[in-house]
């Protein structure tokens, strides 16, 4: 007689087997889910520090007291250090930072030699042309920076940190729609002298020259559509973090993605997923957090948080 598998027989076997193999299947997605956190959690750890570097890099060369919380969605803007409810938008305006390192201008006022009387003040070792040099390499254009009204001069006030004494907030940079009483439009010569249209009222031996504001926001806070957005050629959605820069609000611009009047400048994404921007005036401290979250297949998100202070 032949011998062979009776049913019962035939039923364990596929019944073993499907158990293998449901093991094995589950075995396999765990380490396949164990891969997908592990390279989520470096990559978001690697883009949040980067993009913290990358902001705390411009934001270390501001100009003092220049920064505030902007909401977009009714217009309502106030200085970082006295904001009464948190604004979405973080704005500041920059200095000429690389135009100082290269010593196109020294940032100093000879106050004895400075007149009144013809609204000069002398800076000595410095040079408008170069100031103008640097500054058409750094945002690509062949415009005169002075003629054209793209940079301006502020004192640091009596304790470097840009208070003037009289002043509203308000009126001080030309934030939407503010007055620019401490944010001055100069000619700055080659050899040094700076002209005014009208002398301050107040003069201090130190000084910055401020290029271009910018502004750090969530796709989710911003106007994705603005042109400026989508011609990046990127994916942008709302949990990016963009970055928007090469605009004057002494001239009455705002960044290219808001939607208040007379948009301007550029755009540059700093990182994907993140679900949460913060900004902070501790002391005259800066300290930045970002968020971020990624939705990983068969698991819970992998969240990453990180915070940075910049002086």
């Amino acid at each position: 007689m032949r011998r062979a598998f009776t049913l019962i027989e035939i039923i364990v076997v596929i019944s073993i087997s499907g158990i293998l193999a449901l093991g094995a299947f589950k075995a396999l997605n765990a380490l396949f889910v164990r891969s997908a956190k592990a390279r989520a959690v470096t990559e978001l750890s690697l883009n949040t520090q980067s993009a913290l570097d990358q902001l705390s890099t411009i934001l270390y060369a501001r100009v003092p007291g220049s920064v505030i919380g902007y909401d977009p969605a009714d217009g309502s803007y106030a200085s970082l250090e006295n904001l009464a409810s948190p604004k979405p938008v973080l704005e500041w305006i920059g200095s000429a930072q690389e135009s100082l390192k290269r010593r196109d201008f020294s940032g100093f006022v000879d106050m004895n030699a400075s007149d009144p009387a013809a609204n000069v003040i002398v800076s000595p070792e410095s040079d408008g042309t170069k100031v103008n040099a640097t500054l058409r390499q750094k945002f690509g254009t062949t415009a005169d920076f002075f003629a054209n009204d793209l940079v301006r001069l502020v004192f640091a006030g009596s304790y470097d940190t840009g208070a003037i004494e009289g002043a509203s907030f308000n009126a001080l940079f030309g934030w939407h729609g503010g007055g620019t009483e401490r944010i001055y439009a100069i000619l700055m010569n080659g050899d040094g002298n700076v002209s005014f249209s009208a002398y301050p009222p107040y003069i201090y031996e130190k000084y910055y020259l401020a290029d271009t504001a910018y502004a750090v926001a969530r796709g989710a806070d911003v106007n994705l559509s603005a042109a400026c957005v989508t011609s990046l050629g990127i994916p942008v959605s709302a949990s990016s973090l963009l970055l928007f820069y090469d605009y004057r609000p002494w001239k009455g611009e705002t960044f290219c993605a808001d939607s208040g009047a007379a948009p301007s400048g550029k755009v540059t994404l700093l990182a994907d997923d993140v679900s949460g921007f913060r900004a902070q005036s501790v002391n005259g401290m800066i300290r930045l957090g970002i968020d971020s979250v990624r939705k990983i297949r068969g698991s819970t998100p992998v969240r990453i948080s990180k915070q940075k202070a910049v002086f």
